[in-house]
Order: structure tokens, then sequence, then C-alpha cells
């Protein structure tokens, strides 16, 4: 069974005397994968826009033929 190695939630939120190590690096962490999933979904709407473009431009080519 899984114990809970500290003697409060608020002794787990201080990690004395790590607190200050820990928990701006997993709030950097959080950033920086948020930040690249913002950024994936940005590019896949941009490319998706761009093949819609393309695809609206072929079909208008092909009905002036």
């Amino acid at each position: 069974m899984i114990e809970f190695q500290f003697a409060s939630f608020l002794a787990f939120l201080h990690m004395d005397p790590h607190g200050w190590y820990v928990w701006p690096t997993y709030g950097l962490g959080v950033l920086v994968i948020g930040g690249l999933t913002w950024q994936m979904a940005a590019g896949h709407r941009a490319v998706i826009k761009k093949i819609r473009r393309q695809i609206e431009r072929e079909e208008l080519h092909e009905s002036e033929t």
C-alpha cells in the first residue's frame, strides 16, 4: 500500500527545503508542454487552411476549362 510521505498537504507543497526548486520546475514544464501543444495546433490549423485554399483553386481552375 502507498503511504503518504509527508505529515500534511502543506508540508507536501513546501517540500522542505526543496519546494522552491521543485514547483517552479513543474510550472516551467507545464508551460513548455502547453506552448508546444498550442504551437502544434496552430500549425495544424494553418496547414488545413492552406490545403482547403489549394483545393478551392484547383476546383476553380477545373471549372474554367
